[in-house]
């Protein structure tokens, strides 16, 4: 940690200073045992939090730290390569607003930052990108999105107007005590999460938006902005006191399903970073069925895969990122042994592959045996799609590292100069968080 202090002190001057310094400052009261915000509690008339939310502003300020010291090139070949200024205004300010959503008190203001966060998000893709299909892809989140949220505003505007508040402690109470709001609700109120999720069938925008994006907007949009979803999905059962009932099931089933799904298209791409984003829809779709469940070991399983997804998915981006350096191309055809060339960089490619499928004892495979044990305790019938994902998870995590890390290297590409130090210490710092996670479950399970 101290080390990668300094070398962030060194590349991002005063700036990258402070935001190292803000992430060790949100760790040591992550890891500290400090539980004033074990039950949610307002902090004034705008600002509440909880635990939970205290732990997703740290998860922001680690993938913010992440991004800003993975994309300014760091595999350097033959010399650093210059980066288009001023993508780090756009990335900090996507991460200041989910900030603000994960502390908002209010369900008004929670929506408007919550729609708000695709306004910088878009900026990045349209400003950074890669290729010409970047507009078509802001457009496809931008219509995914904005349409899913139009039932969800009606319905929080209703809830104003029935309840006379937009507190979401006081909705809350209000609920408990016989609101006049309909059960049925909930599912228009969920459709604009799910979608930001995403689950199957409302993911169309996602591949297209990482695809196109720069490496900086596809590790906030992994790391981040997809927990938005899940935030809103636990927020809102609680608002609304929902409880378990046929039409959730039949949520969760389309969810694993999905996820399933979702894990069959990754072994047939060609495109290391559509591949990775596909995988986040899988593990997305679990944390979802365990949250949904309405088991407290759920609720506690989905949180803290949420937070284990948050760290690995932007690595690998981050080293999809590194391999797209040296062969300026994604292709899994052309990008073949990194074992022989870059052994270190293999290090890391097997460290967060396994760590992506589940490997004991990280945080990640506590997180989804717990998630699929609170599945299991709803109906023994979801074992099937929940086998099947996990399966698909080793699979496809397998063929990722083995496709880039052997093989014959093509002509064209030979290999030159070494890693910057950057991201070793970028990789090392969040290995070290998920392996070890573990124990400090009574932190992260929340």
């Amino acid at each position: 940690m101290i080390i990668s202090f300094f070398v962030s002190c060194e590349y991002l001057g005063l700036g990258g200073m402070l935001i190292f310094c803000s992430s060790v400052i949100f760790l040591l009261f992550i890891f500290s045992g400090f539980s004033f915000f074990l039950y949610y509690g307002l902090m004034n008339e705008w600002f509440g939090l909880d635990f939970f939310g205290f732990l997703m502003v740290g998860l922001v300020v680690l993938v913010l730290i992440l991004s800003l010291v993975s994309m300014a090139k760091e595999v350097c070949f033959g010399g650093k390569i210059p980066v288009k200024e001023g993508i780090e205004i756009p990335t900090m300010l996507v991460s200041a607003v989910c900030v603000v959503v994960f502390c908002a008190a209010n369900w008004m203001d929670f929506f408007f930052f919550f729609e708000f966060s695709l306004v910088p998000t878009l900026w990045l893709i349209l400003g950074w990108g890669y290729q010409p299909e970047r507009l078509q892809a802001g457009v496809f989140m931008m219509m995914y999105t904005v349409s899913a949220s139009l039932p969800l505003l009606l319905i929080l505007l209703v809830m104003w107007l029935l309840e006379s508040t937009d507190k979401m402690l006081l909705g809350s109470l209000l609920v408990e005590n016989g609101s006049s709001i309909s059960k049925w609700c909930w599912l228009f109120v969920m459709l604009g999460f799910l979608v930001k999720l995403p689950i199957y069938f409302f993911h169309g925008w996602l591949p297209k938006a990482h695809v196109e994006a720069p490496l900086g907007g596809s590790m906030i949009l992994a790391g981040v902005l997809l927990k938005l979803g899940g935030y809103g999905v636990i927020r809102f059962l609680w608002i609304m006191c929902m409880n378990l009932s046929s039409v959730m099931l039949w949520v969760v089933v389309v969810s694993l399903w999905g996820g399933f799904l979702s894990s069959v298209i990754c072994l047939v791409q060609s495109d290391l970073k559509s591949l990775i984003a596909y995988s986040s829809i899988g593990h997305m779709a679990m944390s979802l069925g365990g949250m949904l469940s309405m088991f407290t070991i759920g609720k506690m399983s989905g949180v803290a895969l949420m937070f284990a997804h948050g760290l690995c998915s932007p690595c690998l981006f981050c080293l999809a990122a590194s391999v797209y350096d040296w062969s300026h191309s994604r292709s899994v055809v052309l990008n073949k042994n990194v074992l022989r060339l870059f052994p270190l960089l293999s290090f890391f490619w097997f460290s967060f592959c396994v760590l992506n499928m589940g490997v004991p004892p990280s945080l990640n495979f506590f997180s989804e045996v717990f998630c699929v044990a609170s599945v299991l305790w709803l109906s023994w019938v979801f074992s099937f799609p929940a086998g099947l994902m996990c399966f698909m998870a080793g699979c496809y995590c397998l063929f990722l590292y083995s496709v880039v890390n052997h093989g014959s290297v093509p002509v064209v590409l030979r290999s030159v100069s070494l890693i910057n130090e950057r991201y070793s210490y970028s990789f090392f710092f969040s290995f070290l968080i998920l392996m070890g996670g573990f124990l400090f479950m009574d932190y992260i399970f929340v």
